[in-house]
């Protein structure tokens, strides 16, 4: 017995000791060797070429070939319960090359679950080599990306919902469209690039109870979905078994990526990742509402501004592409002795996304810019139909509402003379018009149905 019990000391003395890399609620996860398809209990795996370094994990690296990799906990987590995962994140620096890493829980299972090489950053299509997840996007899922590179140019089916500068979506079922963007794209640290070779502290918060998914970057809110991610026929079909995990990938250029010292709390009671604001801080929210008169969207923002600076104004900007931001508007204020809070309301979004933040300027002329949020204006017209075409006597116009809103139905002639135009709020769902056209003359006519976000135009016949 004591040779045993010496053996065995022996054997533990000479496993290598790393530093902790990814944890469970304070439990230290042990990465799992041995057949590609193991992956035990209280453990992670990584797939190639993922790589375990000290207290990091090796995503991607400097070599000039297309790669994807991911690195998954053998263990699934609870969405019907809080959590809230931590880590730093190191984007490479080549400048000009890609292409980001993405946080992604799912349930097509573990370890051998990979997506596509160079623009699907592991979890969607991209370089379709060497993918191990069926046609390579991972699905069901939902994904936390944070993309590098610009592909919004790029002639990809289906097309990437990207724009230019390094951003933050969130995606769901490995695609990258903006139909499967549960968040649309949103620039992080004001814009630009993150490929600075430098580590970025990131924390993602699920709470169930309001249900709110929320993400930090080097500690200011990103942005915030409001959605059940648990839903069983939304996301997952077994929301209490999805697993967590992180895949990351780059194009022919290198770019070495990295994950460090990843810690998952799950089932606590506040998952919160706000930290304290520093002195001088502007933090701002937005929400899209509806005026109640003309039942258009306007977007309410407020900020908060912390206490310390002697500022003169604010200038709250606005951006359509997250890069180029116009002033929206201008608020005097005076110095700031306690955290006070300001409203504004933009009452002319544009259709699709729109970006704001706000500037401080000090009586030293030195400026502060909060942190950018986005709303997407949605259109709420569905389809649209005419009928009988020809038309005597009665036509009518039916159409569809996403939710109430004011409709304007207009009647051209072919001389393009109006000769009808009537506007009405009219309630979410099917919806029908009824034009009288008995007094109109033979001939070709044509209906536009207007709202805030477009119009749709269809010709007809009087007979």
């Amino acid at each position: 017995m004591p040779r045993l019990l010496t053996l065995c000391t022996l054997i533990f003395l000479c496993i290598p000791l790393h530093g902790q890399i990814i944890s469970t609620n304070g439990i230290a996860l042990v990465q799992t060797g041995g057949a590609p398809s193991s992956c035990l209990s209280n453990g992670f795996k990584t797939l190639s070429p993922a790589n375990a370094n000290g207290s990091c994990i090796d995503l991607t690296t400097g070599g000039n070939n297309f790669e994807s990799s991911a690195v998954w906990a053998c263990d699934p987590i609870n969405l019907g319960q809080n959590f809230k995962i931590s880590f730093t994140g190191n984007f490479g620096s080549t400048v000009g090359a890609g292409d980001g890493i993405a946080f992604v829980l799912q349930t097509e299972g573990v370890p051998q679950v990979k997506g596509g090489q160079g623009g699907g950053i592991g979890y969607s299509y991209g370089n379709g080599a060497a993918c191990l997840s069926g046609t390579c996007p991972i699905s069901p899922s939902v994904i936390i990306e944070f993309d590098t590179y610009d592909h919004s140019s790029a002639p990809l089916t289906p097309p990437i919902n990207d724009i230019a500068c390094s951003h933050m979506s969130i995606q769901k079922n490995g695609l990258m469209d903006a139909f499967n963007s549960s968040l649309s794209p949103l620039c992080l640290n004001g814009g630009g690039t993150v490929i600075d070779g430098l580590d970025h502290n990131i924390c993602i918060s699920w709470d169930r109870t309001l249900l709110e998914l929320e993400v930090y970057f080097d500690g200011v809110s990103i942005g915030i979905l409001n959605d059940n991610i648990a839903a069983p026929f939304s996301y997952f079909f077994n929301p209490a078994s999805v697993y967590w995990g992180f895949t990351s990938a780059k194009g022919p250029a290198p770019q070495e990526q990295k994950i460090c010292n990843v810690e998952m709390q799950t089932n606590i009671a506040s998952p919160s990742c706000a930290i304290a604001l520093p002195i001088g801080s502007i933090s701002l929210v937005s929400s899209q509402e509806y005026d109640n008169y003309s039942s258009e969207p306007i977007v309410e923002l407020s900020w908060t501004a912390i206490s310390g600076n002697h500022v003169q104004l604010f200038e709250l900007q606005k951006s359509i592409d997250g890069l180029n931001f116009e002033t929206l508007g201008i608020i005097n204020s005076t110095s700031i002795e306690k955290d006070q809070i300001y409203d504004f309301v933009d009452d002319s979004p544009v259709y699709g996304m729109n970006y704001y933040r706000v500037m401080s300027v000090d009586d030293q002329n030195k400026t502060i810019f909060s942190n950018i949020n986005a709303v997407k204006i949605e259109d709420v017209l569905g389809s649209v139909h005419l009928f009988p075409n020809p038309v005597r006597d009665e036509l009518t116009v039916g159409f569809d509402l996403l939710k109430k809103s004011k409709i304007s139905i207009l009647i051209y002639d072919a001389l393009g003379q109006l000769i009808f135009d009537r506007t009405e709020v009219r309630s979410g769902g099917e919806n029908r018009f009824i034009v009288n056209t008995s007094c109109y003359q033979p001939g070709i006519y044509y209906a536009v149905i207007k709202n805030y976000a477009g119009l749709f135009t269809e010709r007809f016949a009087v007979e």
